[in-house]
């Protein structure tokens, strides 16, 4: 699968990604309210660039909520909601699962797939009435690591190591061994 097919959709501004955090962080503080006694899992996607969402990325992202409710299978889920807005995919998944197994779930499933470094699987807990991530540190595991030379992800980000073309270059590259090969979570 070629980059220009992956990164085949529509641009946002950096005011639309704004937007865009303030409305997922009220959405989960709502959820946490509403159900104060399960955990809620936040699925996105760590697309460089402008262009958030395409068929290409759809489709990862739809495999990879399959792979989440096989994960959690005969675990009781109370909520689901798949949004599909330009900034870029969401799910949220409510469950009666506690939030530091849930999160044990998650980084294991993001370590057994190919394209798991390309998702953010967060599961919030409220924190003085703010949706707070469980961090993977706090359960005793390493940083994530960047896709691209495999340092913490976020001193990358911070530092902004990598171009938006070489981090776009990667992902294409990751995503094409992931559709070509035996690699579908379905």
């Amino acid at each position: 699968m070629s980059k220009e097919m992956i990164f085949k959709g529509e641009a946002v501004t950096l005011a639309d990604m704004l937007r865009a955090r303030e409305d997922r962080s009220l959405r989960q503080g709502r959820l946490l309210t509403e159900f104060p006694n399960e955990s809620l899992l936040c699925v996105t996607m760590n697309i460089p660039g402008p262009i958030k969402t395409s068929p290409a990325l759809l489709e990862v992202f739809d495999n990879v909520i399959r792979a989440i409710l096989e994960k959690l299978a005969g675990n009781q889920i109370s909520y689901q909601l798949r949004l599909l807005p330009k900034t870029g995919y969401e799910y949220y998944l409510v469950t009666a699962l506690d939030s530091q197994a849930l999160k044990l779930k998650m980084i294991e499933l993001e370590a057994d797939l190919p394209i798991g470094r390309l998702m953010d699987l967060d599961v919030l807990v409220m924190t003085n009435q703010l949706p707070t991530p469980i961090s993977r540190t706090a359960l005793g595991f390493p940083p994530r690591s960047c896709y691209l030379c495999s340092k913490e992800a976020k001193a990358c980000s911070r530092n902004r190591s990598h171009s938006v073309a070489d981090m776009q270059a990667a992902l294409a590259q990751l995503l094409q061994s992931f559709f070509e090969g035996d690699n579908h979570l379905n």
